[in-house]
């Protein structure tokens, strides 16, 4: 019996990353390229410090292992573009990580809510269904590990909390319940293709949202008042979403991954 393969190489696999410029998302994208991948990450950020990213991974990376674009997630037409600029431009799709979200913290209009809703569960779930006719181009990536693709949602670990402090949060978590929801259900219909989709539950990261509130955050962690005993960095974020999606992962889907730290064990 040869030894098992550890490896997580993701040679000549190509990966579709919203939000994959800043943030976890950027983390995201990184760790696929240097696992062999060919990534396409897309933004909708007009900001100086989005186009200071997206001039940073230009000049890190050539176009033949990372593509990127301006695109609004909640856009039909956007995200259209993204899968056929991705496959036109790397011949295949193997792996979607729905990473674009925001959490709205003021002016919580019913509006405002509903857009916070279509970001970070309705338009996601739709951009997965699209996305699953060319993951399912894809012939099985062995007899031993028969797989298609991959999709991979991005939530937070407050969907877990019964209790939740601020109106704010109450929206946000249901937001990402809604998309936790959606990926078990789309994980039904994908099964019969081979395709996985699971979802990750971020906890306190150094990267991202997490950073809005780090500082007073770090304090309560010194005081012990927390039930963890430390934060992470995005790489275990990286490393969990390098798992799920490679070949040797094609017996796990409709799963849910809480990285929290042990947070949500007490």
């Amino acid at each position: 019996m040869s030894a098992a393969d550890t490896s997580l190489s993701h040679e000549g696999r190509a990966v579709v990353v919203s939000g994959g410029l800043r943030g976890i998302g950027r983390v995201l994208t990184e760790a696929f390229i240097k696992a062999g991948a060919r990534a396409y990450a897309f933004h909708r950020g007009h900001s100086d410090q989005a186009r200071a990213a997206e001039q940073e991974m230009r000049s890190l990376y050539p176009p033949e292992q990372l593509r990127m674009s301006r695109a609004d997630l909640v856009n039909p037409e956007d995200r259209a573009r993204v899968l056929r600029e991705t496959a036109d431009a790397f011949g295949r799709i193997d792996i979607l990580i729905n990473n674009a979200g925001v959490c709205y913290r003021d002016e919580l209009t019913p509006e405002r809510i509903a857009e916070q809703q279509a970001i970070n569960a309705d338009a996601p779930l739709q951009f997965a269904r699209e996305a699953a006719p060319y993951l399912r181009q894809n012939a099985h990536a062995s007899d031993e590990t028969p797989t298609r693709g991959s999709v991979v949602g991005i939530s937070s670990y407050v969907t877990e909390w019964e209790e939740l402090s601020s109106e704010y949060l109450r929206h946000y978590a249901e937001s990402k319940r809604r998309m936790e929801r959606g990926m078990l259900t789309l994980a039904r219909e994908l099964r019969p293709d081979n395709i996985n989709v699971n979802v990750i539950a971020v906890g306190v990261v150094y990267a991202g949202m997490g950073m809005a509130t780090i500082e007073r955050k770090e304090e309560a962690l010194r005081r012990g008042e927390l039930p963890v005993a430390k934060f992470a960095s995005a790489d275990a974020v990286a490393f969990e979403a390098l798992c799920l999606t490679h070949p040797r992962a094609h017996y796990k889907t409709g799963r849910i991954e809480v990285l929290d730290g042990g947070w949500n064990l007490f």
